[in-house]
């Protein structure tokens, strides 16, 4: 099978072949580079660290 070049899959697409090829680690890290330059983007690793920035940005919105 032919690796798709990157740069040309939206970001949707690029999920799509990461979850159907995780060996590919170079379509990962370009994947997570992606991920990493959105702006207000958050990644939580526990059910705990999830709660307390939902917690932190509704405390936001009411200010």
């Amino acid at each position: 099978m032919t690796r798709p070049t990157y740069t040309e899959l939206t970001e949707a697409e690029l999920r799509e072949y990461v979850r159907r090829n995780p060996e590919d680690e170079d379509a990962f890290q370009h994947y997570l580079s992606i991920i990493r330059d959105k702006p207000g983007r958050v990644v939580t690793r526990t059910e705990e660290e999830f709660d307390a920035e939902l917690r932190k940005r509704i405390a936001q919105e009411k200010i």
